[in-house]
């Protein structure tokens, strides 16, 4: 039994996030990655809880993970424009052509959101928490009338 939103929230961090986890767990590593670049296989769930007197509030729960990961996620279908580029080394120029650039998308947020079964756990203990906090102060200002 959770007795704070602050529990919940790492809780629903610790969920999220292993079931990132999981569906990444399959993904190749990245062939040009340099040492120290973040990869989609670590990915992590960040909470966000604020504080408001004696009592902790869960604001979000949100995914971290760099930016490739999430085009990954929703696919790409586009045109890339051309252009030209010169290399540093030597003295060579070369041209390309705008061209399309069609990524097949691999949805596993929302899969690893929904097999985590995070929503259902933090909208249950939250509705719990704060309805037992109603009730206390309830009673509070009825004892004091």
């Amino acid at each position: 039994m959770y007795r704070n939103e602050e529990q919940v929230a790492r809780r629903a961090e610790a969920m999220l996030e292993s079931s990132l986890r999981s569906k990444t767990a399959s993904f190749a590593d990245h062939v040009n990655r340099k040492s120290g670049q973040k990869s989609v296989k670590d990915a992590i769930a960040v909470s966000k809880v604020q504080k408001f007197g004696p009592n902790f509030y869960m604001r979000s729960l949100s995914i971290k993970m760099p930016k490739h990961g999430f085009i990954l996620d929703a696919g790409v279908d586009t045109t890339r424009s051309g252009g030209s580029r010169k290399r540093n080394e030597g003295n060579t120029t070369y041209s390309f052509k705008s061209h399309t650039m069609k990524m097949a998308a691999q949805p596993f947020i929302n899969e690893a959101v929904e097999s985590s079964r995070v929503k259902d756990f933090v909208m249950n203990e939250i509705t719990r928490i704060r309805s037992e906090a109603i009730l206390v102060n309830l009673k509070k200002i009825l004892e004091n009338r």
